[in-house]
């Protein structure tokens, strides 16, 4: 397998999508410098836009997909794009395996260096299983981009992940291509990336503000995890990450889920390799992605600001994670630690020394012991301790028990527990949140961007009364 390890050869055998052997008829001559996969249902056909340029061919994986209960709207809309693929550009291949469940067609872009695979998984026979989605969909694309880096058909490690409502900057593909020789032991890429302002693709100011305060929550909680020291401190949107078709086989590929798939697979991804952030600047410039309601999946960004915009004043109602929320998963995660070092002692103790002094925890502490053993820590800590002969090893098996699912889940037991949330306006004026501001550079540019745009809205409704 091309210098690939035998790990990807055991996931394209046994785990990955049936499309994967329709690329045995694949013509010879088919080769590309980069691939990109995006799973597309109910989309307008205009991000069939020039690609980035790569110095090379670059692969459009595109799986059209729709599950059986896709709606007469969703399926005319899928047939425009086909359309719209078959109209733009040249068949070149389809494949001549003859399978119940889809068809796959390569077609050249006589206008770029491009080719698009398109994989058909909304025709007549050819849906997603009733509660098959974009994980499904991911897995599909990102299963047969794996097989043609395994081939020696695709040069760069990398399989790009993004989705239709982007717009992918012209070092989209180089900002890759220079971590490539570096990149052994690196899992996954996430790009830089930004909502965008645009009222007329959003529909609405209110969509667009709705998007800015939701982004500002992502940002807010990946900072808030840097800050408490969680190794899982990272974006997990799937528009905006480019994985290593190594470490993709060792963790399985995509889960097939309706949503969150993007999440899922980074919180294995982060368990086999590190998470590289990829820095804004001339070599990598941000990814666009649109602002705009979306009904696709059940979470996520688009359901979240469809939720937002129903709320009487979005400023006043939409809700952030109290700072204190992050504060306590710091003393939690700073106690593994100590906790190796005196493995008879009380965990509390190793999570609040000071409790050793008072004696008695306060309601924050009893609320973090608390959501601590609902997660299983005690448990989690003895089969730690057993499999562990150095610190190392111990902190290791912490780490890999408490992932980001752990830790979202530990979050919200904070939040429900002792942690209410808070509006925006009590946040801003938090000293946490300002501190945060002061120590994270991505926070800090969005939150001046945002906080200036929301006083300027704020004065023309004055001067408006």
């Amino acid at each position: 397998i091309h210098g690939h390890d035998h790990r990807v050869k055991k996931y394209l055998d046994r785990y990955a999508e049936p499309e994967t052997a329709a690329l045995a008829g694949l013509p010879e001559q088919a080769s590309w410098r980069n691939v990109m996969v995006i799973p597309a249902c109910n989309e307008d056909p205009a991000f069939l836009r020039q690609p980035p340029p790569c110095g090379g061919r670059s692969l459009m994986i595109l799986v059209i997909n729709e599950s059986r209960a896709a709606t007469g709207a969703v399926s005319r809309q899928n047939e425009i794009l086909a359309n719209a693929v078959f109209e733009r550009f040249e068949l070149a291949w389809s494949s001549d395996v003859v399978h119940a469940s889809f068809a796959l067609q390569l077609y050249r872009d006589p206008l770029a260096q491009r080719d698009v695979l398109l994989v058909d998984r909304f025709s007549e026979g050819f849906h997603l299983p009733e509660k098959g989605g974009v994980g499904h969909a991911r897995k599909t694309g990102v299963d047969l981009a794996c097989a043609l880096v395994a081939a020696g058909r695709v040069e760069s490690p990398w399989i790009h992940c993004t989705d239709a409502d982007v717009r992918l900057p012209e070092t989209y593909f180089t900002a890759s291509q220079s971590v490539s020789d570096r990149a052994k032991d690196h899992a996954v890429l996430i790009y830089p990336f930004y909502h965008t302002e645009d009222t007329a693709t959003a529909k609405s100011a209110e969509v667009v503000l709705a998007t800015q305060l939701y982004e500002l929550s992502l940002r807010y909680y990946v900072a808030g995890m840097k800050s408490a020291g969680s190794p899982y401190a990272f974006h997990t949107i799937g528009s905006t990450m480019a994985v290593s078709a190594r470490h993709y086989a060792m963790v399985r590929g995509f889960p097939k889920r309706e949503a969150g798939e993007d999440f899922y697979l980074l919180n294995k991804l982060a368990k086999v390799g590190k998470v590289l952030e990829l820095s804004p600047g001339p070599g990598c410039r941000p990814i666009e992605i649109e602002a705009r309601r979306s009904d696709r999946v059940p979470f996520g960004t688009g359901a979240a600001v469809n939720k937002m915009t129903g709320l009487a004043d979005l400023l006043a109602d939409y809700q952030f994670y109290d700072p204190l929320v992050f504060e306590l998963l710091a003393c939690w995660l700073n106690s593994i630690k100590l906790i190796w070092h005196s493995p008879g002692q009380d965990i509390a103790t190793s999570v609040f020394p000071e409790i050793a002094e008072n004696g008695v925890p306060d309601k924050r502490q009893q609320c973090l012991l608390r959501g601590l053993e609902e997660i299983g820590v005690s448990r989690a800590l003895q089969h730690a301790f057993g499999q562990s002969k150095s610190q190392q090893q111990f902190e290791r098996h912490m780490v890999t028990w408490f992932d980001a699912f752990k830790t979202l889940k530990l979050v919200h037991k904070l939040r429900d527990c002792c942690a209410g949330s808070i509006r925006y306006e009590e946040l801003q004026k938090h000293v946490f949140f300002q501190h945060l501001s002061g120590l994270d550079r991505d926070l800090a540019a969005f939150y001046s961007k945002l906080s200036q745009k929301l006083d300027s809205r704020h004065d023309s409704v004055n001067l408006e009364a």
